[in-house]
């Protein structure tokens, strides 16, 4: 596991820039699954435009949220399928047309806790965004309320593929972002705490 703090959504899509260009790059004939857990506009959408956006055709993507059309399909190579599961009742099935897909594509779920277990992709890389509450900014559009500017990104592999592509992601992950726990950064857990 490892958990990094995003300063910005800039920061965001630069993680799934980074994810997108790894995931890219992953020798094998079936790509892990992307699991995005997080809030209502915890950024899940954010990481899927720079994941989308560093792929060849990405230029031709318009990635937006699914959560009206189920699935989105981006025109890159590999293909993106980016699907939001929140409508789904707790413990369902993945959806049919999500359970066929085969060949080379980046399936990439928001909402994946939907899923009843069973139905998780046994290779997978889960993503959970949430807000760092450690650096509470002033809100600008409400005086006196605080925003949460900065959130924490925990990636977790499952499975044999997912783990190689963290560890052969983790120097630059943790060159590029700072790690949540490292000298002059609060641990996750006092983060938690708040």
């Amino acid at each position: 596991m490892l958990t990094l703090i995003l300063d910005s959504p800039e920061a965001t899509m630069n993680l799934g820039d980074l994810l997108g260009r790894a995931l890219a790059s992953c020798p094998s004939d079936t790509l892990p699954a992307l699991y995005l857990y997080g809030d209502l506009g915890g950024g899940k959408t954010t990481l899927v435009r720079g994941l989308a956006a560093a792929l060849p055709g990405g230029d031709q993507a318009e990635v937006a949220s699914p959560s009206f059309t189920l699935c989105n399909e981006y025109p890159t190579l590999p293909p993106v399928f980016h699907a939001d599961l929140y409508r789904l009742e707790p413990g369902s099935a993945l959806p049919e047309e999500l359970d066929e897909i085969d060949g080379r594509v980046l399936l990439a779920l928001e909402w994946p806790e939907r899923l009843a277990t069973s139905s998780h992709a046994p290779d997978r890389l889960d993503v959970e965004l949430r807000p760092y509450a450690a650096d509470p900014a002033e809100n600008l559009d409400i005086l006196r309320q605080p925003c949460e500017r900065k959130r924490l990104a925990r990636l977790a592999a499952h499975g044999e593929a997912a783990r190689r592509l963290l560890d052969e992601l983790r120097p630059v992950l943790e060159a590029r972002f700072p790690v949540a726990g490292r000298a002059g950064f609060p641990s996750a857990q006092a983060s938690d705490r708040r």
